[in-house]
């Protein structure tokens, strides 16, 4: 009976997922209102763009500095405080009477993402007993999925009828709540009892071999993965008509939803690397016969969901495993972990871009992210390979009498 108690998730560990919620959806919903954006602000679609690079390259660079200087700050403040400046970093960007300001905001505005993300996972790891940590970081996760699902197409109709500004007002709305609801009801964060450690004993787990290679096979598979994405909506168009496309996009959004609940699960059962090899392995067989997959509706919407299912698969064990790693530095290796997608989906564009540059035809870029997933899941087997010699050596060298 006591195991089975140890075993209920934490409730309040969903609340957290309110907040990746009204994050997921602030990344994802600005492509579809940029048209607007630029028109109201008077700049043309490649200056509106910036406010997504902006965003993106503020979260990715800002993560790994800012965390560790937060490391002996309560989690549950974290969480709260950061929401609360996220609302008001939308909110600016609602009322912005410019596009210098927009862009100062977008900056704001990533950099306490990138703050939350990363504690909320940890807090909610560490908020779960031992055999449902992986079902904790899914219930976090699931609020960038269904952002992805439910977030950005009302953010979007929103933006569409009501105008650019009340979407980011919507953002604003829901962060505030997510905010309001943790102050009532702030989940039990476990008392520390660790001594307070510098600076750079807390960037320590960056010189360490087996945690850098760790986290290699990550960029592989996120570049890889976000070099397709970028392009799929070209590539869809190319094969089906318009209101089919909609329909492949919502097959790949239902299974970023599966995936990432998936992911999670598997962890607890499985632990962290086999359902990783799993993941890349189906994902490299699926782009491979992506070619394939191509020729009908059904057997797209088949192969999107798989490719949904297998990347956001991917994500709760690689987060479990990097704080398994070392748990003392978890917030500093998720924030890394999620630098890592954020700059994949910048390189993946980048070299995507430059290829169909170079004569390769858009139907053959699956191949090249096939050859990437399979040498991410390559470096995979090399990495899990030194962690279990380095766990034997330290377990070793614990037993051995002094």
């Amino acid at each position: 009976m006591k195991s089975s108690v140890s075993a209920v998730l934490d409730p309040r560990i969903w609340l957290l997922a309110l907040g990746t919620f009204a994050i997921g959806t602030d990344v994802f919903v600005i492509s579809g209102i940029l048209p607007e954006v630029a028109t109201s602000l008077h700049v043309d679609l490649n200056g509106a763009g910036q406010i997504v690079t902006a965003y993106a390259l503020t979260y990715a660079l800002i993560a790994p500095v800012v965390v560790p200087f937060t490391a002996a700050c309560r989690q549950t403040r974290i969480v709260i405080g950061t929401l609360a400046m996220f609302a008001i970093a939308n909110m600016l960007c609602a009322t912005t009477p410019s596009y210098a300001v927009l862009i100062a905001a977008r900056i704001i505005a990533g950099i306490v993402a990138a703050l939350y993300t990363s504690t909320a996972y940890s807090l909610a790891a560490s908020l779960a007993p031992d055999a449902r940590k992986g079902a904790a970081l899914s219930a976090v996760a699931l609020g960038f999925t269904g952002s992805a699902v439910f977030g950005v197409p009302v953010g979007t109709a929103i933006g569409d009828i009501l105008g650019w500004r009340m979407t980011f007002w919507l953002i604003t709305a829901v962060s505030t709540l997510s905010a309001i609801i943790l102050c009532l009801r702030p989940p039990k964060e476990p008392v520390r009892h660790t001594a307070v450690i510098s600076i750079a004993a807390r960037f320590a787990p960056l010189k360490d071999p087996t945690i850098l290679l760790a986290m290699l096979p990550s960029v592989f598979w996120n570049t890889a993965n976000l070099m397709s994405y970028t392009y799929l909506g070209a590539l869809l168009a190319r094969h089906h008509e318009p209101r089919t496309v909609v329909f492949l996009f919502l097959a790949y959004g239902c299974g970023g939803l599966a995936g990432s609940q998936l992911g999670g699960r598997l962890v607890d059962r499985f632990g962290a690397i086999k359902p990783l090899v799993a993941c890349l392995f189906v994902a490299t067989l699926n782009q491979a016969a992506m070619g394939l997959s191509l020729q009908t509706t059904i057997t797209t919407a088949v192969a999107l969901a798989i490719w949904s299912v297998t990347g956001w698969g991917t994500f709760a064990p690689q987060q479990a495993r990097l704080i398994a790693l070392a748990p003392s530095n978890s917030p500093l290796l998720i924030a890394i972990n999620h630098s890592i997608i954020y700059f994949g989906t910048a390189a993946g564009a980048s070299i995507g871009g430059a290829l169909l540059a170079h004569g390769l035809p858009l139907e053959r870029l699956h191949w090249v992210t096939a050859a990437m997933l399979a040498i991410a899941v390559g470096i995979l087997g090399v990495s899990a390979a030194g962690s279990e010699k380095g766990n034997f050596l330290r377990q070793k060298m614990a037993g051995r009498p002094s």
